[in-house]
């Protein structure tokens, strides 16, 4: 039996077919729960920015999430003021302020994460053991690398 060697293009429209398939089939739950915390899609992406990144300024996070600075601004007064997010002013900048996760919301993030994940779930769940076995398989050697 011989190995089939994928194209680069073959392969890259499979995974889009598939991961617009897994995006469509796991989205409801994940925007109902943004909806239920009255969360915009910009505060969303600050939530997961301050996750992974400890303590920023709002500059810092405007230029990771390639916004302006006044919609940066914008989204971190939303989350302050429903105390997601704490900010100080900066020791070595005084006219800079420094946000981070208040305890709430690293709860708020973790809820929205867990809703992807729930979808995800539900989508594995519907496969049969056979194919969440080959799936599992195939995504091994990326994840290692991911990983390691």
């Amino acid at each position: 039996m011989q190995a089939i060697v994928a194209s680069p293009q073959a392969l890259a429209a499979d995974l889009e077919l598939f991961l617009n398939h897994l995006h469509r089939s796991t989205l409801a739950g994940w925007l109902q729960t943004v909806a239920d915390l009255e969360l915009s899609f910009t505060q969303v992406k600050a939530l997961q920015v301050l996750v992974e990144r400890e303590e920023l300024s709002v500059k810092d996070l405007a230029e990771a999430l390639t916004l302006s600075f006044p919609a940066a601004s914008r989204a971190v007064e939303g989350l302050v003021g429903r105390a997601l997010v704490e900010r100080r002013e900066c020791a070595a900048d005084r006219r800079s302020r420094l946000i981070r996760l208040s305890p709430t919301g690293r709860e708020v993030s973790e809820r929205v994460l867990d809703a992807r994940l729930e979808g995800l779930e539900a989508f594995v769940a519907k496969l049969p053991a056979e194919e969440r076995d080959r799936l599992q398989a195939a995504l091994a050697p990326f994840l290692e690398r991911t990983r390691g």
